[in-house]
């Protein structure tokens, strides 16, 4: 888990958003907020299965499915009981100075929940959050407040498909569901292109333009989530095994990966895991 709590420079108090807090790979518990919460949140849903209650409307939240509310919204939410996977979570905290954005476009209601959607290529957005917060100086507010209006950019434009003629989950959503799917498998490009019948080069492109990311590094983040979810859904099981599971044959090559992806080896992490009270 990666945490940032930010003390603010008055000067970045007067931008249209800034950034309170953020985190990623939260492990998520249950909160009720009767009078809401002083700040606005948006939440991603990255690993196991959860909830969102709010105006008397109860929502399942699954990975890669959003929440955002606005501040004194009365609201509830936290895992799923006795599922075996904890509930993984990349949040934001933020406030605005005199701007609509979020009111007009996403949180007419007070609150917006996005399910179905595909939010994959958000990930390196929080990511970035919490790395240029994690240094208190008035430069990484700045981008802080940066990278939050490109989420709120990128999440206005889930939410009206139209702004994306090309359709993305329409092409390349046969390629992520097999990669889902089989991660314990050796993925080439030339195979994955041919599900959907374009050249690697071209399905490289498409990824690149949908999702900032290439195939193959969309691919090991999937393999590394996975491993997230097994490390914690069954502790007794070896780092050996979870990588095997995961589509790595060498146990060094995925710990240096893991460690690559979340800046923590997977035997940390489950150490970290056990050591949170339950």
């Amino acid at each position: 888990m990666s945490f940032s709590n930010v003390i603010l420079d008055s000067q970045i108090t007067h931008f249209p958003f800034y950034v309170t807090r953020c985190a990623t790979d939260f492990i998520g518990n249950n909160i009720t907020r009767e009078k809401g919460f002083d700040e606005y949140q948006i939440m991603q849903c990255i690993g196991g299965k959860g909830f969102f209650e709010c105006n008397s409307k109860y929502y399942n939240i699954e990975p890669f499915d959003l929440v955002i509310f606005n501040p004194h919204i009365p609201h509830q939410y936290g895992p799923i009981p006795d599922h075996p996977t904890p509930w993984l979570l990349n949040w934001i905290c933020f406030l605005k100075n005199g701007n609509d954005l979020l009111e007009k476009h996403l949180t007419s209601e007070g609150y917006l929940v996005l399910k179905s959607v595909s939010s994959y290529h958000l990930i390196p957005i929080f990511e970035q959050a919490v790395i240029a917060l994690s240094q208190d100086s008035t430069y990484n507010q700045l981008q802080g407040s940066h990278i939050l209006y490109r989420l709120i950019l990128e999440i206005i434009a889930l939410k009206w498909p139209a702004i994306h003629p090309d359709s993305r989950p329409q092409l390349l959503n046969p390629v992520i569901n097999y990669m889902t799917t089989h991660l314990d498998e050796d993925l080439s490009i030339d195979f994955l292109a041919s599900l959907i019948n374009v050249s690697p080069s071209y399905l490289c492109r498409q990824f690149k333009k949908d999702y900032q990311i290439s195939p193959i590094k969309y691919l090991i983040k999937l393999r590394m989530f996975k491993a997230q979810e097994l490390i914690t859904a069954y502790p007794h099981m070896t780092i050996k095994e979870i990588s095997y599971l995961c589509g790595y044959k060498d146990s060094s090559y995925f710990c240096a990966e893991f460690k690559r992806c979340f800046r923590i080896t997977p035997t940390q992490y489950k150490e970290e895991f056990l050591s949170q009270p339950y």
